[in-house]
Order: structure tokens, then sequence, then C-alpha cells
């Protein structure tokens, strides 16, 4: 019942702060996250696709591309996945209490979480 009720004025409050926001703006918010992966996906093509030209082109010329390490890289994604996880946390505590919003900063840092134990396991498997 309390829940219900504690639910219930949340989104009523919600309801409240998006209809003080311009329709404008409330389509540049949304369109803020679509246009940025979008970004980072041609990106990340583009990288993909010069990292590939490049490895082509050593070949060609009679050398040996180095082998592939992703173990640091991989460290650093969990890190700042786990940390960019935390910062959404607290904010949206303060900002919402306990609320679905949570969601936006358990999944990262659930996320981060992960990465940092496959990179713990792979480094101990390695090691023996």
């Amino acid at each position: 019942m309390y829940a219900a009720w504690i639910a219930q004025a949340a989104a009523q409050q919600t309801d409240r702060e998006l209809s003080r926001v311009s329709s404008a703006a409330q389509v540049l918010i949304a369109a803020i996250p679509i246009v940025s992966v979008s970004v980072l996906a041609v990106l990340s093509f583009f990288v993909i696709l010069w990292d590939y030209r490049k490895q082509r082109l050593m070949i060609e010329r009679g050398l040996t591309p180095k082998p592939k390490n992703i173990d640091d890289k991989l460290l650093l994604i969990g890190i700042v996945a786990l940390f960019v996880g935390v910062g959404l946390l607290v904010f949206f505590s303060l900002k919402t209490g306990l609320s679905n919003s949570l969601l936006g900063g358990i999944i990262p840092t659930a996320s981060g979480m992960g990465i940092i134990t496959y990179y713990i396991l792979m480094h101990r498997l390695k090691k023996n």
C-alpha cells in the first residue's frame, strides 16, 4: 500500500516536471542518447576499418602485425564503466530517491564489475 503511494507520488512529480519543459527541449533530451550512440557506432566502424587497412598494408609489405593484447583495454573499460555507473547511481539516488531511474546506474555498474571480474579471472588463469 505504502509502496504504491510512493510510486504514484513519484510518477506525478515526474509528470509535473516534464510538463514544465517545452516540447522542443523534450525532443532534444530524447535525441541526445540516439545521436551519441549513432556517432559512437560510426566512429567505431572507421577505427576498425583503419586498423584493418593498416594490418593489410603491413602484410602486403612483408611485415608481421603485432598480436592484439586487449587485456589492459578490457580492464580500462571495466573501471570506466564501474565509475560511470556509481556516479549515475549517486546522482539518481539523490535526484529521485529509490525509483526505476536507478537502473540507469545499476546497469553500467554491474557491467563494469563483470568486465573487471572477467579480467581478474583470465589474468589468474594465464599465470597458472
